[in-house]
């Protein structure tokens, strides 16, 4: 049996009022309700509709390059044959998180997924929360922001730290709203080394007003100050990836922006006190 309650994310965009956002989120709150119901009385005949859970090749995410929706598509893609299932817990984010690969191998657990996507933006993670909604994991370790202020998209003027700050706990709202049980790990923005980005890429960065290590300070600072009741746990990776000049230290980094092994390798030792009590041995 498939219970098919025509909901798309299409709503996600930014333009879309808070009642209609609230009223589809509802929805999905209803939807983890029958499926439980339906689950336990009838196990072996029931799935859902994964297009209620994904968005579909048609939504627009503001500001996306081709490049960038092609290969959101093509992960979203992945991400439906491949559902998330319970008792996860889930690594999300852009090319940095994505670029850890097998996160349960560098942990030594099994129950990590990883749903990075190259390029993402806080707008592309807020249109496919509804996986994560359904699914219940059991946490969320969220780093997001870097591609909203990077040099994809340098002219747009409503693109400003507090818009990432607000979009980063806009995330993390929808998801406590609706997963109480699920713990928010919201990670601070790692610093960049744009000289070596450039040298790397052989590209010439535009002149950003502020510039970026500036943006990323106030992305960070502000994430602090909203979270100062302690809703999330908010972990700084900023300062572990920060050297004496401001950047990016250059041990860590292939290209000024993305992890080598040895940056990743700090990276999991930083958090592992948080991953190892959330560790679930079953299916």
């Amino acid at each position: 049996k498939t219970i098919d309650l025509g909901f798309r994310y299409s709503f996600w965009s930014r333009s879309t009022d808070n009642f209609n956002q609230n009223m589809k989120l509802i929805v999905i709150s209803i939807i983890i309700i029958v499926t439980k119901s339906i689950s336990q009385t009838n196990p072996t005949n029931y799935y859902l509709d994964q297009k209620i859970l994904y968005p579909d090749s048609n939504i627009i995410i503001k500001y996306q390059k081709d490049w960038q929706k092609d290969y959101f598509i093509k992960k979203i893609a992945e991400f439906k044959k491949k559902p998330l299932r319970h008792n996860k817990i889930v690594f999300l984010g852009n090319s940095i998180t994505e670029g850890g690969h097998k996160w349960n191998e560098r942990f030594g657990v099994n129950n990590i997924v990883n749903r990075g996507i190259s390029g993402d933006f806080t707008e592309g993670i807020l249109a496919r929360l509804n996986e994560i909604i359904y699914y219940q994991p059991i946490a969320v370790f969220l780093l997001i922001g870097i591609n909203d202020i990077f040099d994809d998209h340098p002219d747009r003027k409503d693109i400003t730290p507090s818009y990432v700050a607000k979009n980063i706990f806009l995330i993390a709202n929808n998801i406590q709203e609706y997963c109480k049980n699920t713990k928010i790990y919201i990670q601070t923005v790692l610093p960049i080394d744009p000289r070596k980005y450039e040298d790397v890429k052989g590209v010439l960065l535009p002149k950003f007003d502020p510039p970026l290590t500036d943006q990323i300070n106030e992305i960070n600072l502000l994430i602090k100050e909203q979270n100062q009741n302690n809703i999330y746990k908010v972990i700084d990776l900023y300062s572990v990836f920060i050297d004496k000049r401001g950047f990016m230290n250059e041990v860590y980094t292939t290209d000024g922006v993305h992890l080598n092994d040895t940056g990743y390798q700090v990276w999991v030792e930083y958090i592992e006190e948080y991953v190892q009590p959330l560790v679930y041995d079953g299916d």
